[in-house]
């Protein structure tokens, strides 16, 4: 069980890579992350080109996350996403190079909060 308790719903996040191969160590190791955080998560990986295919109303997301060589992307990906309330972010390049789970969970958690703390000031 998780330290958010059972009720949870997981993190929902999207990672989108060139070919939604190389982003796959970082993908096991970001979710080793977030079991060794007892956070509920899921993470998929998928190519510029699958995202191309996209539809937010049948997979919904927290978070798409875009890696650095695919980051000329992002309006378009914004433009699906931002629609449906879902955030995007770019990867670090440190973080995508180095295959920092733990650091690509974190960036996660912080996109999280700072989307729950500005739901609560609304």
């Amino acid at each position: 069980m998780g330290t958010q308790g059972s009720g949870s719903k997981p993190i929902k996040v999207l990672m989108v890579c060139a070919l939604g191969m190389s982003s796959s160590l970082l993908e096991s190791k970001t979710k080793e992350a977030a079991t060794k955080a007892g956070v509920p998560f899921e993470l998929k990986a998928v190519s510029a080109q699958e995202v191309a295919r996209w539809d937010p109303t049948m997979h919904w997301y927290d978070l798409v996350l875009i890696a650095p060589q695919v980051f000329y992307k992002r309006r378009s990906i914004e433009a699906m996403a931002h629609p449906h309330g879902i955030m995007v972010q770019g990867i670090e390049p440190t973080i995508f190079g180095m295959v920092d789970g733990e650091a690509l969970f974190q960036q996660i958690m912080r996109a999280m909060a700072g989307r729950t703390s500005s739901a609560e000031t609304k």
